[in-house]
């Protein structure tokens, strides 16, 4: 069966709630030392079937849009990908001319997948992550590649 990919709707709230608890420890993401609920955002989600196999959350701000989650479950499948296109044809259509996307600095995958498509680095925001782990504790201190997690890198894309 192919992967539908829409926009998120009420009913999606159970599944994208659940998603980003496994995926992120839960839906409150650290941003600029606040707490954001992730799972209360605008994006898309990505069904394979009945099964939420993708989603990505979007902060919508005059001037840009920023990815603040985007997560595929089938790693290397295109799901991604596709969340990520369907975002640019949505900011295309009403004339935004950049998203941003914040990553830590061990996210290795990230940087390529966000660099392959037209992302460049920007900024460096060098303790961030410590900053946010003492506010909350289960981010973890190493990555998937064993690299340690201080800092957060902020990649962009005019659009």
């Amino acid at each position: 069966m192919a992967v539908i990919i829409r926009p998120t709707e009420d009913k999606d709230h159970a599944a994208v709630h659940r998603l980003l608890t496994e995926r992120w420890t839960g839906p409150e993401i650290m941003l600029d030392d606040e707490m954001v609920d992730a799972s209360r955002l605008p994006g898309y989600v990505a069904y394979d079937g009945e099964e939420l196999v993708g989603l990505v959350t979007l902060i919508k701000r005059d001037g840009e849009w920023e990815i603040l989650t985007l997560d595929s479950l089938n790693r290397w499948g295109g799901v991604g990908s596709q969340l990520l296109d369907a975002v640019v044809v949505e900011a295309r259509s009403i004339g935004m001319g950049r998203l941003t996307v914040r990553t830590s600095n061990d996210n290795l995958d990230a940087f390529r997948f966000y660099q392959r498509r037209g992302f460049r680095l920007e900024r460096i925001g060098q303790g961030v992550i410590d900053r946010e782990r003492e506010l909350k504790p289960a981010i973890p201190l190493r990555g998937d590649y064993g690299i340690e997690i201080h800092d957060e890198v902020l990649f962009a894309r005019t659009l």
